[in-house]
């Protein structure tokens, strides 16, 4: 079981209950090691073999990825294209869900959707009907060199497109102690924690709420840069866009896809 990084306590009215944060996720992205190719030496951060303290030709470097004690494979960059995905440049949706069955400890980051090219019929289509029918759609796709599972769903104007987290990434629960020992709880007790919810009960408005540190801090940053001291810093390419359904065939998709009951499989490169 992971470790609490930070104990304290959740507070409400009067009511104070210490408690202690841990992950409920973990990164189980496969962790690879750069080696010299001459001797498989461990290369650092700062290309040196750590063998011979030595500086590494770039070209003398490689991945590997640990096998067994003692042991690794060299993963080439073919090995990574053929585990990739035929389109790497789509989330393919697979199934529609009802929007309110993914848990939250499932959800991980979202991400804007805005609609490119020169129509915006199909997008606004599946939005509005997400919208209508309550559901979401669940797609997977390669994201930052890496396979991910997600959820797409309205949001106001907007699509959503939400990474989801696998259900390997989710921690092994062990019920702690405490509460497996812990006395039932008293009608009267339940009671009067709804009463001091309910006087609480504000409704959600997210605009009220400010991040005080991050204010703080970016003033502090802006006095700095009005001050002199900022530097240009490196801006990255723009990503060409794909094509896209145009509106007149998007009817003869619908029907075509509801014919075949679903969406095709896309199956990995195998070699």
């Amino acid at each position: 079981m992971a470790r609490g990084f930070w104990s304290g306590a959740i507070r409400f009215g009067l009511v104070n209950i210490p408690v202690s944060l841990r992950p409920a996720s973990e990164s189980v992205d496969l962790d690879f090691d750069l080696v010299d190719m001459r001797d498989f030496a461990p290369v650092g951060y700062r290309k040196v073999n750590k063998a011979t303290g030595r500086e590494v030709p770039k070209d003398k470097i490689v991945k590997t990825f640990k096998v067994d004690e003692g042991q690794a494979v060299v993963v080439t960059d073919e090995d990574f294209a053929r585990a990739r995905p035929e389109d790497s440049h789509a989330f393919v949706i697979d199934a529609f869900v009802e929007a309110a069955e993914i848990r939250p400890l499932f959800f991980d980051t979202p991400y804007l959707l805005e609609p490119q090219g020169k129509d915006a019929h199909a997008y606004l289509l599946l939005r509005e009907t997400l919208e209508k029918t309550g559901k979401a759609a669940i797609a997977k796709g390669v994201l930052r060199t890496r396979e991910r599972l997600a959820a797409v769903y309205p949001d106001g104007d907007f699509l959503v497109l939400n990474t989801l987290r696998f259900v390997h990434e989710l921690r092994k629960r062990e019920l702690p102690p405490i509460l497996e020992k812990a006395p039932k709880l008293a009608a009267a007790e339940l009671k009067m924690a709804e009463q001091l919810i309910g006087q609480m009960d504000k409704g959600w408005e997210p605009a009220s709420y400010h991040d005080e540190y991050h204010e703080q801090l970016l003033a502090y940053i802006q006095k700095k840069a009005k001050a002199g001291e900022a530097r240009k810093i490196y801006a990255p390419e723009e990503v060409a866009g794909t094509a896209e359904t145009p509106s007149g065939d998007l009817m003869s998709l619908l029907k075509a896809s509801v014919k075949a009951g679903g969406p095709a499989k896309h199956r990995s490169k195998t070699g």
